[in-house]
C-alpha cells in the first residue's frame, strides 16, 4: 500500500471521519449540512447585498 503523502493526509482522515458521522448518524448530518448550506447562501446573499450597493 503507497504511503499518503502530508498534505492528503488530514483530508483523507477528515473524510473518512464524516463517512462514519452520515453512516452512524444520519439525521445529526442531514441536519449539519442543511445548516452550513444555509449559512453559505445568508453570507452570498449579504455580500451581493453590499456589491449591489457600492454602485
Amino acid at each position: 500500500m503507497p504511503a499518503l503523502r502530508p498534505r492528503r493526509f488530514l483530508p483523507t482522515v477528515l473524510m473518512i471521519l464524516v463517512a462514519f458521522f452520515v453512516v452512524t448518524q444520519p439525521h445529526k448530518a442531514a441536519v449539519t449540512v442543511n445548516t452550513a448550506v444555509d449559512a453559505v447562501q445568508k453570507i452570498t446573499q449579504a455580500l451581493t447585498t453590499f456589491s449591489n450597493g457600492l454602485g
